[in-house]
C-alpha cells in the first residue's frame, strides 16, 4: 500500500511538471519584453561606427551593455527591457563625444522589438556636425514648426560634453545678393545660438557664424528641383577646441 501511495505521488508531481514544463516561460508570458534594434552611424561622414554602449535606467543602475558592429552596418542589439519604462543608452568613449540618448518604452502585453538608429559626434577638432533637417524654411530665420524636437539631440551633445567650444555656421539658400545673404545667415546661426543658450548652454563656449556664399560642398542645384522640394542653406555645429 505504501508502494502504490509512493507511485501515486510520482504521478501527480508529474503532472504538475508537465504542465508548468518552464516557469521561466510562464513568466515570460505574464511579464513580456522588449527587443531594441538599430544602427549606430558617424554624425559626421554618416559611416556605422563601432561603439561600446551602456544601458541604465532612470535611477542610473546599469542594465545591460552591448558593442554596435561597424561591419554589420553599425548594428546594435539590447534584449529584455520592460515595457513602460524608461532607458538611457550611453556611449562614453574617448575617440566621441559623450551621449545619452532617452529611450521611451511603450507598454504592451506581448514580446516587441523595436528599431532606433542613432548618431555618434567623433572628438575631432574642426569637425563639421551637420543639421540632418533644415532648421529653418527658404529665406527666413526663425526656426520651422517642430525644428526644436530635433534639435534637442544636438543640444545633449553640447551638455553632455561641457568642455568643448563650438561654432554655429550657417550657409544662404542661393548665391544671387552677398549683401542679403550675410544678413539671413548671421541671423540664423544667432537664432541657433540663442536657442542653445536658453536651453542651458554657457554663452563662452558658442559663437556664431554666417557665410556670404553657399556651402562648397552641398551647393544649390544646378538643375531645377522635383515638385515641392526646395533647397535651403545647411547649417552646421563646428567643433572648435576640444
Amino acid at each position: 500500500m505504501k508502494i502504490s501511495n509512493f507511485i501515486r505521488v510520482i504521478v501527480i508531481i508529474s503532472v504538475i511538471l508537465l504542465a508548468f514544463p518552464n516557469a521561466n516561460a510562464q513568466q515570460s508570458l505574464v511579464n513580456p519584453v522588449v527587443a531594441v534594434t538599430g544602427s549606430v552611424f558617424n554624425a559626421v561622414t554618416h559611416e556605422p561606427v563601432t561603439v561600446f554602449i551602456v544601458v541604465v535606467d532612470e535611477t542610473g543602475k546599469r542594465i545591460s551593455a552591448t558593442r554596435s558592429n561597424s561591419a554589420e552596418n553599425g548594428y546594435y542589439y539590447i534584449p529584455s527591457l520592460k515595457p513602460g519604462k524608461k532607458y538611457y543608452l550611453t556611449v562614453n568613449q574617448p575617440e566621441y563625444c559623450k551621449e545619452k540618448f532617452e529611450l521611451d518604452i511603450a507598454n504592451t502585453t506581448k514580446y516587441q522589438e523595436i528599431s532606433k538608429d542613432f548618431l555618434v559626434t567623433p572628438m575631432v577638432q574642426n569637425a563639421k556636425i551637420p543639421l540632418m533637417i533644415p532648421p529653418f524654411e527658404l529665406n527666413k530665420s526663425k526656426l520651422r514648426v517642430g525644428a526644436e524636437d530635433f534639435l534637442e539631440d544636438l543640444n545633449s551633445t553640447l551638455t553632455n560634453n561641457p568642455q568643448i567650444k563650438f561654432e554655429i555656421l550657417c550657409y544662404p539658400d542661393n548665391d544671387v545678393d552677398k549683401a542679403r545673404n550675410k544678413q539671413l545667415t548671421d541671423e540664423r546661426s544667432k537664432t541657433l545660438l540663442n536657442f542653445f543658450i536658453t536651453k542651458g548652454i554657457d554663452p563662452t563656449r558658442v559663437s556664431a557664424y554666417g557665410s556670404v556664399t553657399s556651402d562648397p560642398k552641398n551647393p544649390p542645384p544646378t538643375s531645377k528641383k522635383a515638385k515641392g522640394k526646395r533647397y535651403i542653406g545647411p547649417s552646421y555645429i563646428v567643433i572648435k577646441q576640444l
